[in-house]
């Protein structure tokens, strides 16, 4: 029986990863705003990465990457995405075949001319070099397409959720095309789930509700039933599979859904 491919293996496919080697012109332009976005990264407990495609290497990482990975900068530009990658618990390992799945679905849909609008957020733990296990949110931004469509370059922006979101479940949110679709990965059993979008005025009543406005003080405010609000708050918890509106509200702030 022929050897299963590996997780990376599976990724760098999905991504259409080749041997091409990087333009150095192009990591130049990366680093010309290397003081600025470092300090403010570093500032806000957050870290950036340039992600190659085709090498499956980081031309450049900023911000306070040992605190939100666990690792140091130093260790990365060494390991690249695959040393990366292979930071994940298996079963997130299983899960990022699915978001590259999505995301390659998902960024097909979308002209060349218009990549730079696609939106990429989904979480994943990662072990520490001091063994403790992290929560990340990535979004990713496409930074740079070749003429066919396919991204080269990506920006990826990464902070540290553990105290936000519950394991067990991993999520993936895509936006920039003709419509925005948020996703379910399931750690245990492996299955990626489509979740029902949020309608216009549930997001408006998670919006206030994120405010710290109580179901009386909304309904007030937008001129409708406090049983209407209510019946959209369980709405919007059955949409999303969470247990409470604190835990909804949190998700919906780290995947900029509000």
């Amino acid at each position: 029986m022929p050897n299963q491919p590996t997780h990376f293996e599976l990724f760098k496919q999905l991504w259409h990863s080749g041997n091409l080697e990087e333009k150095p012109e192009k990591v130049q332009h990366f680093m010309t705003f290397h003081p600025l976005f470092h300090e403010t990264l570093r500032m806000q407990g957050t870290a950036l990465a340039v992600l190659d495609i085709n090498t499956m290497k980081y031309p450049l990482i900023l911000g306070d990457v040992q605190k939100v990975c666990g690792w140091s900068t130093e260790h990365f530009y060494e390991v690249g995405v695959q040393g990366y990658v292979e930071l994940y618990p298996e079963e997130d390992q299983a899960g990022l075949i699915h978001i590259s799945r999505e995301i390659g679905n998902y960024s097909a849909q979308i002209s060349p001319e218009n990549m730079n609008q696609l939106r990429v957020i989904y979480d994943y733990r990662m072990k520490g070099n001091d063994g403790k296990i992290r929560r990340i949110c990535q979004e990713s931004m496409a930074l740079s397409v070749d003429e066919t469509g396919k991204i080269t370059y990506f920006v990826a922006f990464v902070s540290e959720i553990t105290n936000v979101k519950r394991d067990g479940k991993q999520h993936l949110f895509l936006s920039g095309g003709k419509q925005s679709k948020l996703f379910e990965i399931d750690s245990k059993t492996n299955e990626c789930t489509p979740l029902e979008s949020l309608s216009q005025r549930e997001l408006e009543i998670a919006q206030l509700m994120g405010q710290g406005y109580l179901s009386k003080e909304i309904s007030d405010k937008l001129f409708i039933a406090n049983n209407t609000v209510n019946t959209h708050r369980q709405n919007m918890l059955r949409k999303t599979n969470f247990y409470d509106a604190n835990e909804l509200i949190n998700f919906l702030r780290v995947y900029r859904i509000i």
